[in-house]
């Protein structure tokens, strides 16, 4: 069924112009159009330094954790493994269901393995169990690789799919997901760095795809994402106990040059409300105790940054090497962004280490200082690299709809 083009384009820019999210590093070839019915299955590798971030202000910097003190940058390189399951399919459709009966839905599940570690400034403190500042610092761990947490989404083809078993397809489409992340993935509560996020969060996700000429493809998707509790949030609590909810949007644009051969753009941008630290019990950065017999503890309560933002650019090349077998190439390059900070005050203890309140604890006000969030409050300047290969299960074509085809 045809479309206004006009109206199609009032619709992605309106998506274009919300605040949501992408659920996944980088948009792959259009990824918010409606596949021939069939299982679809990615497996994917990214590369990261991460030895850069955007600090809270927006500038940028060569240290992944500038606040941390001492000597020398930190980096929290990372290599990711990722394997994407997405099914597309039809339901009751003998049985007239209202709405379900009369379009193709759609559900996936993402598995993700990551190597990570800490370099640098915060790898030496975690391994200094004789540092003042933390007397359990023996205790400290350098990373929290292994297994990431389980993605799960389901949804349904909002516009675009009656006509699939007659091989007619509206060259605009929209989808609606809603979306669970379960904290499955390994989680290392004295690590500063973790795969996987020790909270559930939700997502609702509406993605456009429009083709407005052959073998062109223009995707945009908006996104909010809320996150739950962390009650044991990591590194004493320098990581957030209460990850701010993220709202992004992303575009993008594909188009054959060549018979297979799809170079594509994209952009895409997130912001991220004030994430919240509640009791930290300790800073790397934490001023000297002002005697031998003195301790400088940080004062308890619950402390918020200014929240995160990141705007990315990138390139894409992808190829249909046969017809169920798709390659891709991703590269994205951050732009802009800025990372969790938040100001720490600290107080001193006679005699050190001594209970505020107790009998004989005499407890005097200390130095505040700035204090990087970790985790999920970092946002990374530096460009990461995405390989993907795509198999479809189908027994259609990859792409089932005009322009999409790979001879």
């Amino acid at each position: 069924m045809p479309i206004n083009r006009g109206a199609a384009l009032v619709v992605l820019g309106l998506l274009a112009s919300a605040s949501a999210s992408a659920a996944d590093p980088v948009p792959a070839l259009a990824r918010y159009l409606p596949l021939y019915p069939g299982l679809y299955s990615t497996a994917g590798y990214e590369s990261d330094d991460r030895d850069s971030i955007y600090r809270q202000d927006g500038s940028k910097t060569d240290n992944a954790a500038p606040n941390a003190g001492g000597t020398g940058s930190t980096a929290f390189p990372t290599k990711a493994y990722t394997a994407d399951f997405r099914w597309y399919f039809p339901m009751w459709e003998a049985d007239d269901f209202p709405f379900f009966s009369s379009r193709l839905h759609t559900a996936r599940v993402h598995l993700r393995h990551a190597d990570t570690r800490t370099n640098g400034r915060l790898a030496a403190f975690a391994a200094d169990s004789s540092d003042d500042n933390y007397t359990e610092a023996d205790h400290l761990e350098n990373n929290g690789s292994g297994v990431g947490d389980l993605v799960l989404e389901f949804g349904s083809v909002l516009y675009g799919s009656p006509d699939w078993r007659n091989g007619e397809r509206s060259t605009f489409s929209v989808t609606g997901t809603v979306g669970v992340t379960l904290p499955f993935g390994e989680y290392n509560r004295d690590a500063p760095i973790n795969v996987g996020d020790n909270a559930p969060a939700a997502q609702l996700l509406l993605g456009a795809s429009w083709q407005p000429w052959n073998g062109g493809f223009v995707d945009a998707g908006v996104s909010r994402r809320e996150f739950f509790q962390n009650y044991d949030a990591a590194f004493g609590q320098l990581s957030p106990t209460e990850r701010g909810d993220e709202t992004a949007w992303d575009l993008s644009l594909a188009q054959r040059v060549l018979p297979g051969l799809y170079l594509g753009l994209f952009a895409d941008r997130r912001r991220g409300d004030p994430n919240g630290y509640e009791n930290p019990r300790f800073a790397p950065n934490a001023p000297p105790p002002p005697g031998d017999s003195t301790s400088n503890e940080p004062v308890p309560g619950l402390y918020y940054d200014g929240g995160t933002a990141l705007t990315r650019y990138g390139l894409s090349v992808n190829y249909f090497f046969a017809q169920n077998w798709l390659v891709g190439i991703y590269y994205a390059r951050p732009q802009s962004g800025k990372s969790g900070e938040f100001l720490l005050p600290f107080e001193n203890h006679n005699p050190g280490g001594c209970t505020a309140g107790a009998s004989g604890c005499s407890v005097t006000p200390g130095d505040t200082i700035l204090v990087d969030g970790l985790g999920a409050a970092r946002t990374y300047a530096s460009t990461a690299i995405r390989f993907t290969v795509t198999y479809s299960f189908g027994q259609g074509d990859a792409f089932t709809c005009r322009g999409c085809e790979t001879n």
